[in-house]
């Protein structure tokens, strides 16, 4: 941390400097380990651990590092590995990828006036991977974000029937069960095939209320009965 030097003047006078770390200019750092290396100077050694070993054109840009050509050509790529990834039943990282699309399509939004025919491709580019993202957290039962994804979706394409019925599974999930009775409903109206499921699924939602309903009678009972 200090090093001293001679140094040479014009009258041949010899002067002997001393330079610090400026940490020793104040009386105290606040911790003790860092007060005590200023009272005994000493070099300072780092030790750097080398992680991995990435060869040329193992690299792969972030998102943000792409210009837009790259961002254009890495949102198929990103479906194919999600896809991939969510037949191996890897759901979170199959998000991640789907999600990166997103960040994409999202960036690109950015540079187009909205509402403009180019906005609007991009902006419908994002409803497969939107819907993706949601199965995705369906099956991790992470029922907030399913919501939110298929409002997303249904703001875009009102009668979208994917979003209508993930968004139904996670609203039961979430409980809130006539929300998920509208969703359902709404899905069978749309796609007629769907008439059959949508009536065993309102029939689970019934039996979950009936027992919803016990439970909180059987609790009730016991505070009173205590």
């Amino acid at each position: 941390m200090s090093k001293k030097y001679k140094h040479s003047h014009d009258n041949h006078e010899e002067h002997s400097h001393e330079h610090s770390c400026g940490l020793s200019a104040f009386k105290s750092t606040g911790y003790d380990d860092l007060d005590e290396l200023m009272k005994t100077e000493q070099d300072l050694i780092f030790e750097i651990e080398l992680l991995k070993v990435e060869l040329p054109g193992d690299y792969k840009k972030e998102a943000w590092q792409m210009d837009l050509s790259e961002k254009l050509e890495a949102i198929p790529k990103y479906r194919e590995e999600g896809n991939a990834l969510y037949g191996k039943k890897k759901y979170k990282e199959a998000a991640a990828k789907y999600a990166e699309a997103l960040g994409c399509l999202e960036q690109l939004c950015i540079r187009e006036k909205p509402r403009d025919e180019e906005w609007n491709k991009l902006d419908k580019m994002k409803i497969p991977f939107l819907l993706n993202y949601a199965q995705c957290m369906l099956l991790e039962k992470d029922y907030y974000k399913v919501i939110e994804h298929t409002s997303t979706v249904l703001d875009k394409d009102i009668d979208n029937v994917k979003a209508l019925y993930r968004r139904a599974k996670a609203h039961v999930g979430a409980w809130n069960p006539e929300k998920a009775r509208e969703d359902f409903k709404r899905a069978a109206e749309i796609d007629p095939t769907l008439q059959r499921t949508v009536k065993k699924e309102l029939e689970n939602i019934d039996r979950l209320v009936k027992e919803h309903n016990a439970e909180d009678g059987r609790k009730l009972k016991a505070m009173f009965t205590k």
